[in-house]
């Protein structure tokens, strides 16, 4: 089939924002419009009040204002589909090309208006999977924060003293999951860091559930999960850590476990390099989980055990981006970033996870920032 030459289309909102970000280093409060013609030459489509700004961070973008497009309307009063519609016929297009995130409404009135509109899954900027030095020094800032938010939840649990009912107190309280998580969120707003998403504290049965954020008091002898995945407020990039501890001494059951998923992260550590495919790490791990006597029931759901979730995620503008460590098909070249986190999940017995996140570099691959792995505390 003939690739399609018509130019991309994209609207710095949901899904697409990331992607409009990382193409012009801009974002702002109300949606504006990127259009991206055959020959790779951006234009932004930006209100009068976002225009000096809009300059300033992209000056290699053409810039066009509702002004431009409605010469002699003081003050420009139209939709946003008005605006894109005006602008795709200043450039000449006949068509376009979509992403599958692409706004419905605005897709249609531009049909209505004599604009084929194609949809595309391809992503609009493929090297968004390679990233810049300056992109991976944005990541390890924000992994760092994530090391010392870690650091201090830890420290949080360790002083804290074991009641005789196995609840944690802390000078005198009961220890939740919702002290430890603003101990973290502290840490990382010290740091520049917003927990945009939350931040995982969960115990017990909660632990088994991946993105269970966790509630209520905390106990000894329960595997603790702490995921931290802080975005960075000046950038925007992200970092991600996982760590698991037990207060006080851990059942022989849960050290087994974590000892299955620390050797399992270091099988897949010591795979990543230039050229290895990014499935045949996921499946090395589950394979060695199998081997381990460590069981996967992925259905019915909710009824998940073992493990039940990908090895890995890239990391960048978005939480979870392109490469993933999974069944996707592709090879890991030098400038990808993604995590690694291999993980068990029991009800019975809780959750244990272990995650950094790595740079693929020419001679294999560089954690961005190291944190203990130590399970009690």
């Amino acid at each position: 089939m003939k690739k399609s030459t018509a130019p991309r289309l994209l609207i710095s909102t949901g899904m697409e924002e990331n992607d409009v970000r990382y193409a012009t280093g801009l974002s702002a409060p109300d949606p504006f419009c990127l259009l991206v013609d055959p020959a790779g030459h951006l234009h932004l489509l930006v209100s009068a009040l976002e225009a000096a700004r809009a300059r300033h961070t992209c000056p290699r973008a053409i810039l066009h204002t509702p002004a431009d497009l409605f010469p002699g309307e003081t003050p420009v009063r139209r939709r946003l589909e008005e605006q894109v519609l005006a602008l795709v016929r200043r450039l000449g297009c006949a068509a376009v090309q979509v992403g599958p995130h692409f706004p419905l409404g605005l897709a249609r009135t531009l049909e209505a208006c004599g604009v084929k509109v194609r949809m595309t899954n391809a992503p609009p900027f493929p090297r968004r999977a390679v990233k810049s030095p300056e992109e991976i020094a944005a990541i390890a800032k924000a992994q760092r924060a994530a090391v010392v938010a870690m650091r201090a939840a830890i420290q949080c649990i360790h002083s804290a003293t074991i009641d005789p009912g196995g609840i944690l107190k802390l000078r005198g309280r009961t220890l939740t999951s919702t002290h430890v998580k603003e101990v973290i969120e502290l840490a990382l707003l010290a740091r520049r860091c917003a927990p945009e998403q939350g931040t995982i504290v969960a115990i017990g049965p909660q632990a088994a559930r991946p993105h269970d954020s966790g509630s209520g008091p905390l106990r000894a002898g329960v595997p603790i999960v702490i995921d931290i995945f802080p975005r960075d407020k000046d950038t925007g990039y992200w970092g991600d850590l996982t760590r698991t501890v037990v207060r006080g001494p851990a059942p022989a059951s849960i050290r087994k476990i974590h000892c299955a998923v620390l050797r399992a992260q270091q099988l897949a550590l010591a795979m990543l390099r230039p050229g290895v495919e990014a499935r045949a790490v996921h499946c090395a791990v589950a394979a060695f989980f199998r081997q381990a006597g460590f069981d996967t029931r992925l259905a019915p759901p909710g009824r998940e055990c073992g493990f039940i979730h990908s090895l890995g995620h890239g990391l960048g503008l978005d939480i979870h981006e392109s490469p993933g460590l999974r069944h996707e098909p592709g090879r890991l070249v030098a400038g990808n970033v993604l995590t690694v986190e291999p993980g068990l999940y029991y009800p019975a017995l809780g959750g244990v996870r272990i995650e950094d996140t790595v740079v693929i570099t020419p001679a294999g691959h560089k954690i961005l920032a190291t944190c203990p792995k130590k399970l009690e505390t």
